[in-house]
């Protein structure tokens, strides 16, 4: 798949994941074997539960991407977060995170989050 298709799979994906009625799909570009990195999660089923608890404390996070570069199967995006804590009622952002994505055969395989990223985003979820 040529870079202009991986960076429409990710963001598909990333459309999937901002609509509640279609978040089930977020990961479905997500292959099973996929190895992350910088993440506490170990594989694909451990990274959903992760977004399920994400969605369940900020219902109508949206994710927006910033910019996006791709060089061959790789494909980095910068991207901010918004939404509300289902708790707090308060408002939540995350201004700038950075993920890495290596793809095969129109999947991603291969995930990097920027240091501070998760944390910052498990912050986010916290009340």
């Amino acid at each position: 798949m040529s870079e202009t298709d991986n960076v429409a799979v990710l963001r598909e994906s990333i459309e999937y994941h901002n609509d509640p009625e279609t978040r089930e799909q977020y990961l479905d570009s997500y292959s099973e074997d996929l190895t992350l990195h910088g993440a506490d999660a170990d594989g694909l089923a451990e990274l959903a539960a992760f977004y399920r608890a994400v969605w369940a404390a900020i219902p109508d996070l949206t994710v927006t991407i910033e910019a996006v570069m791709a060089e061959g199967d790789e494909v980095a995006a910068r991207y901010s977060w918004a939404g509300t804590h289902a708790e707090t009622g308060e408002e939540v952002a995350l201004q700038s995170g950075l993920t890495w994505y290596r793809f095969e055969d129109g999947q991603i395989v291969e995930r990097w989050v920027a240091s501070g990223t998760g944390g910052a985003i498990e912050d986010l979820i916290e009340p």
